[in-house]
């Protein structure tokens, strides 16, 4: 007869519980129910956090390379801009459409169907704009 792994029991334990739902007439210790209410705006900022401001600063394992695009879409208020760009070689990259983070500055004059050249920093699929102008065409 086979010997089960005490972590394979515990493991199968864990999951059980974890998957079961929670009854909606749940009581505290002392016997009393329990009141569910929505949080406040206030309360759920509170658990956040601070909030720490976009960078557009190149992380310090990005890569950088250079592209040339055409501009899809600008989102001034994400602090985005969409392009579809040629082959990255530098990255490995083929051809694609893709949102990059820019500055307010970056993408203020920017506008759909704009031929561009840009530089900017990869960290993995995360790209952040690092200069963009307009292409000669």
């Amino acid at each position: 007869m086979k010997m089960i792994s005490p972590i394979l029991i515990s493991t199968a334990l864990l999951l059980a519980g974890c998957s079961q739902a929670s009854s909606p007439d749940r009581t505290t210790a002392e016997g009393g129910a329990v009141e569910h209410k929505p949080m406040t705006a206030t309360e759920h900022a509170a658990m956040a956090g601070p909030t720490k401001p976009v960078s557009t600063e190149m992380p310090q394992s990005a890569r950088t390379a250079s592209a040339t695009g055409t501009v899809e879409s600008v989102n001034a208020a994400a602090g985005t801009i969409t392009l579809a760009h040629g082959p990255v070689d530098a990255l490995g990259w083929p051809a694609m459409t893709m949102g990059f983070k820019a500055t307010p500055q970056q993408i203020a004059s920017l506008k759909a169907g704009q031929l561009v050249r840009f530089e900017f920093a990869s960290q993995g699929m995360d790209a952040t704009i690092i200069e963009i102008a307009l292409a000669q065409q």
